[in-house]
C-alpha cells in the first residue's frame, strides 16, 4: 500500500475556493495543510463563521478535510515578546479547533547570521547575550504555556525543521526542554525531509534525533523536492535529489503511518508549475517508491 498524499495550500496562494476543490477532487488529495497569511483566503483575521465556511465549501465540493494549520508563529523570534507570540499561537490553535484540525505548524525562526547559505547549516545572529540553548528554551517556554489550550481543545503544535533550527539535532533541543517542563507532552515534529539534508544532516541522523515527535500520530512529514542541497527552488517530486525513498523506510520502520504532505512552495516561487502538476507527480514519486520503503 502506497503512503497517503496530502497537500498544503502553499503551493495554490491565490486560487479560489473553486480552483482548490478542483485541484483536490483531479488529484485525489483529501487531506490538506491551510496556510495562514494576511495575502491569503486563511487570514488571523478571519472570522470563526468564515473559517467554518471554507472548511465546509471544501469538504461538500472535494470531500477534502483540513488535518493541520500553517501558522507562522515563530517562538524564538526576539523581535516578538513572550505575550505576542503566546496570543497568536492560540488563536492558531482556537482557528484549528473550528476548521477540525489536528495540528498547527510551529516555526522557531531564531535571526540567521547574514552570511548563511542554503545549503549550510545557519549560524545565528542573535542579541547580546543570548544563544542557541538559551533561544531554544524561550521558543520552549512559550509553546509549553500554549499547552492547556492545546490539550482542552485536542490540538497539537508541531515544530518544523526549519530555518534556524533546520535539523533534527536542533529540532531536538527545543523538544528537550519542553519534554522537561512538560513531562508526558504531546508536541510534535514536522520533519521536511529536503531541509536537514540540505544542510547536511542524514536522514538516519534526523529520524534518531526527532523520530519519536513524529511517529505514532505525534507529528507529520512533509515531502519536496530540490536539485541541489543550495537551491531550494521547488522542482517536481521525484526530478531532484532528496532522498525519498531512505526518508520512507525510515518511517515505516519507525512507526510514522501519517500522510506524505506535500509543501509544494508556489507562494515563494511562483514561477513554479501549478500545484496539479506538483501534486501528479508527487504521486507517481509515491507509486514508485521501492516496495520497502512501501508503508505495508
Amino acid at each position: 500500500m502506497a503512503w497517503e498524499l496530502a497537500a498544503s495550500t502553499l503551493g495554490a496562494p491565490y486560487d479560489t475556493m473553486d480552483e482548490l476543490a478542483k485541484t483536490f477532487t483531479e488529484t485525489g488529495v483529501t487531506k490538506i495543510e491551510v496556510a495562514v497569511g494576511d495575502e491569503m483566503k486563511f487570514t488571523m483575521t478571519s472570522t470563526d463563521d468564515e473559517l467554518k465556511t471554507m472548511r465546509d465549501e471544501l469538504a461538500e465540493k472535494a470531500n477534502v478535510s483540513i488535518f493541520s494549520v500553517d501558522s507562522r508563529v515563530q517562538v524564538c523570534n526576539p523581535d516578538r515578546t513572550e505575550d505576542e507570540l503566546l496570543e497568536s499561537l492560540e488563536h492558531c490553535l482556537h482557528m484549528a479547533d473550528v476548521l477540525g484540525a489536528q495540528y498547527v505548524r510551529v516555526f522557531p525562526t531564531a535571526p540567521l547570521d547574514p552570511c548563511w547559505t542554503p545549503d549550510r547549516l545557519p549560524g545565528l545572529a542573535l542579541p547580546d547575550g543570548q544563544n542557541l540553548a538559551g533561544i531554544s528554551k524561550r521558543g520552549a517556554a512559550i509553546i509549553v504555556k500554549a499547552l492547556p489550550l492545546a490539550d482542552k481543545l485536542g490540538v497539537q503544535p508541531l515544530l518544523e525543521t526549519h530555518d534556524s533550527h533546520t535539523n533534527g539535532e536542533r529540532n531536538a533541543m527545543i523538544h528537550a526542554e519542553i519534554d522537561r517542563l512538560a513531562p508526558g507532552n504531546r508536541v510534535g515534529s514536522i520533519w521536511d525531509l529536503a531541509h536537514p539534508w540540505r544542510v547536511g544532516e542524514d536522514p538516519v541522523t534526523t529520524f534518531e534525533y526527532i523520530g519519536q515527535y513524529i511517529a505514532n500520530g505525534r507529528g507529520l512529514v512533509q515531502i519536496k523536492d530540490c536539485a541541489f542541497p543550495g537551491d531550494q527552488t521547488p522542482v517536481l517530486q521525484g526530478t531532484g535529489r532528496v532522498p525519498l525513498a531512505k526518508c520512507c523506510r525510515l518511517l515505516k520502520n519507525g512507526g510514522y503511518t501519517g500522510p506524505l504532505s506535500l509543501e509544494w512552495e508556489r507562494r515563494w516561487y511562483p514561477e513554479v508549475a501549478p500545484l496539479k502538476d506538483a501534486l501528479v507527480a508527487a504521486q507517481n514519486a509515491i507509486d514508485n517508491l521501492p516496495l520497502d520503503a512501501q508503508l505495508a
